[in-house]
């Protein structure tokens, strides 16, 4: 009988585990459960609108660990770019779409390769409810059918956004609410009205200009605690010999800290911004995370985790450019505070907002609102019912500060609530944000699909 696998989320980290288990393998079954979200684009890489760009240059963003020019190359191929100039490719950012196009291509590879190395790949389109172990036997449970695997792997990928403060219950379930950015019914929302986006970051740009491909017309106001600080990509070609690039551990975080501001001290008299030295520090991150402490993690994410986030988060110039003439010409407001009440009325959702910077109450009459707040990482207020039924029967826990699963990051299996390994439930991706901090873009997740499936295949060797 083959050994069997499961795997639960078919996005990005999903289909990457599954790509690098038929390569590395003799005959197995492995089973990927996908629900709700086109196979291997995920949320994110499923959106049919050209103005919504990667936020990383095409000669960075390669589904394999082992082939870094593979996008590169296979834009270099694509129709729409193959007379032009491979150098010019490499340093632009694709559409979100075509890299979408770009994973659906490796997909439809995989499954030819796993039909010439006599692997059985089986696809459910069933949302998992939920997972029993026993005895080191998996059963997997969905609304139709149970399946029992040695092995599973969770990859679920990013939550949607959870609910934002003091919006009530009734209007979450209406027509003008829109929880998923990435999934808005153009049609549903009133040209007539402003639009409310709660939320200022990246994805509130790609709403944005999402909205205005479709034809929408009206004011958009934006609102977050902190307002509006997206950089673009700049300091282009720029090389900078960062101390943070070689950083040796341990190192806490103050001094982390007073080193980075050493560095943007150099960069600065010379005129450059210092995300240079966040792009240094990147390859490190992970290891300086685990080696601090609990207090110091807390204190990161209280006081340093905007800061990362603007500096870490960067969208391409072009974008850039449309969003800061959409506010030049007041289409665009941005607000720094927060939504205090929202009501429905005949004319409109009259919402009640407290201006951060004005330090006044004001009150706004919009159509709809758009969620892009980012993803929900509290498994308690998860909206997925496989981790809140794996938290509930202590076969999962979550980390102290809420970011994901407390897993062992040296070979993915996840800890329950006893503080002990679970043998045969492993964990990629996003939910291993709490143990790694950066677990989310695809640079760490093709690494890690690569890791685990070298662990998967020597534990399966072994059985």
């Amino acid at each position: 009988m083959k050994n069997s696998i499961s795997i639960i989320g078919g996005g990005f980290a999903g289909t990457s585990l599954v790509r690098q288990l038929v390569e590395r393998t003799t005959p197995i079954k492995i089973t990927l459960f996908n629900f709700d979200s086109e196979i291997s684009k995920g949320v994110a890489y499923g959106c049919l609108q050209n103005t919504s760009l990667l936020n990383v240059e095409t000669s960075k963003m390669s589904a394999f660990a082992d082939h870094p020019t593979h996008f590169l190359d296979w834009c270099a191929n694509h129709p729409t770019y193959i007379n032009d100039s491979k150098e010019i490719i490499g340093s632009s950012f694709m559409p979100r779409k075509i890299y979408g196009d770009y994973l659906h291509s490796i997909w439809l590879e995989t499954i030819e390769l796993a039909k010439s190395k006599k692997c059985e790949l089986i696809i459910i389109n069933e949302e998992v409810l939920a997972l029993n172990l026993i005895e080191n036997k998996l059963t997997v449970f969905t609304a139709n059918n149970s399946h029992t695997f040695d092995k599973c792997v969770l990859a679920t990928g990013n939550e949607l956004p959870g609910k934002p403060k003091n919006l009530p219950n009734s209007f979450i379930e209406s027509t003008n609410y829109f929880k998923n950015p990435w999934n808005i019914d153009f049609d549903k929302i009133d040209p007539a009205l402003p639009v409310l986006i709660i939320g200022n970051g990246l994805t509130m740009a790609d709403a944005v200009l999402n909205l205005r491909e479709n034809h929408f017309q009206q004011k958009i106001i934006s609102i977050s605690p902190n307002g509006f600080n997206i950089l673009p990509h700049r300091n282009f070609n720029f090389s900078f010999e960062s101390a943070l690039s070689t950083i040796q551990t341990p190192i806490s975080l103050l001094e982390l800290i007073h080193l980075f501001n050493l560095e943007a001290k150099k960069l600065k008299k010379f005129g450059v911004s210092p995300e240079p030295i966040i792009d240094a520090f990147r390859p490190n991150i992970q290891k300086v995370w685990r080696q601090f402490s609990d207090e110091e993690k807390s204190k990161f994410m209280r006081r340093v985790r905007h800061i990362w986030g603007v500096a870490r988060h960067r969208i391409p110039f072009i974008s850039y450019d449309k969003i800061m003439r959409e506010q030049i010409n007041q289409r665009l407001v941005i607000l720094a505070g927060s939504v205090l009440e929202l009501s429905e009325t005949s004319a409109g959702n009259k919402v009640k907002i407290w201006n951060k910077r004005s330090l006044q109450e004001i009150e706004i009459l919009v159509g709809s609102v758009i969620n892009c707040t980012g993803p929900e990482t509290n498994v308690l207020k998860s909206s997925n019912k496989l981790l809140k039924q794996l938290r509930h029967d202590g076969l999962i826990s979550q980390d102290k500060l809420n970011l994901g699963l407390r897993v062992n990051y040296t070979n993915f299996k996840t800890i329950n609530s006893k503080n002990e390994e679970n043998q045969n439930l492993f964990a990629i991706g996003s939910l291993l944000k709490g143990e790694l901090w950066e677990s989310t873009a695809t640079n760490e997740l093709k690494n890690q699909a690569k890791e685990l499936a070298v662990i998967l295949t020597n534990e399966l060797l072994k059985t």
